[in-house]
């Protein structure tokens, strides 16, 4: 099943980037496939993905980022004022 839900995945997120540069109107719908295959990874490969995101989003409230060239980027340590 891993052999097959990976490449589906990665398909769904090059539909997801054409649909959001072409301007499809269906970015909505190819992102729920994209978190669709992904719930179904984690199930197959048996990670708490709730686990993992709420310790990932305790990991990056540490992290500072910055706005570099209209792109929100990790900075390795906050700047002097």
């Amino acid at each position: 099943m891993l052999a097959w839900n990976l490449p589906l995945l990665m398909a769904n997120f090059g539909e997801a980037y054409d649909a959001y540069w072409k301007k499809k109107g269906n970015v909505g719908e190819e992102i729920a496939d994209v978190v669709i295959y992904l719930l179904g990874l984690s199930e197959i490969l048996g990670i708490d993905l709730e686990k993992e995101l709420l310790n990932k989003v305790e990991i990056n409230k540490k992290r500072v980022y910055k706005k570099i060239d209209g792109v929100v980027t990790k900075v390795e340590k906050k700047e002097e004022n």
